[in-house]
């Protein structure tokens, strides 16, 4: 599965064959070991997108662990940074979601409802309790998640390194000061809430 999973994710899944991920995985290739474990090509592939919709508990549980980091920056700042590691983490089946599953829509069906709504309910209900005054939590969530996952995007694609050279502390410090307004940042200071001097 790991062989499989990151021949999928450098090459695409329609360039990979069977029997490179037998040879990948150590097995004979071309020999058909691969179908001692799977029915299918396909089946590698939706095995690997559930492991996926079983991962990502770290962001997820850090949206739901009391207590969190003092202030609302920080605590913003610190699901940002996670979101950033998820993505990296499950680099090579983002890489199948923008590469290749739009040849599977059921596929592509089965990562929205697992995965992406999952997530965005997560961060929705997180801006909710963070941010009372906000009208609309739920778009600021779509927007926060676009930004985070844009970002790695642009990282991924040229080689680690965001085109426009800003560095991922840079982005996420810029990301929590569009999301947690100055008045807002003034009221943890006021609460005794500590900040992060370089915020």
């Amino acid at each position: 599965m790991t062989a499989a999973m990151d021949l999928f994710g450098r090459q695409g899944y329609h360039a990979t064959t069977i029997a490179q991920i037998e040879a990948a995985a150590g097995l004979s290739a071309g020999a058909g070991g691969l179908y001692r474990h799977f029915r299918s090509k396909r089946a590698v592939l939706e095995e690997g997108l559930d492991r996926q919709a079983t991962a990502g508990r770290q962001l997820l549980s850090y949206l739901a662990v009391e207590p969190a980091p003092a202030g609302r920056r920080e605590r913003f700042l610190a699901v940002a940074r996670a979101g950033l590691a998820r993505l990296e983490e499950e680099r090579d089946v983002n890489r199948l979601l923008l590469r290749d599953l739009a040849s599977f829509p059921d596929l592509l069906d089965l990562v929205r409802e697992r995965e992406l709504r999952r997530v965005h309910l997560a961060v929705t209900e997180f801006l909710r309790a963070e941010l009372p005054g906000e009208e609309d939590p739920e778009a600021l969530a779509a927007v926060v998640m676009a930004a985070v996952s844009h970002y790695w995007i642009m990282a991924d694609v040229f080689g680690g390194k965001h085109p426009h050279e800003v560095d991922t502390e840079r982005f996420l410090r810029a990301l929590v000061r569009v999301v947690v307004p100055e008045d807002l940042f003034a009221d943890d200071v006021v609460d005794g809430g500590g900040v992060d001097g370089a915020t």
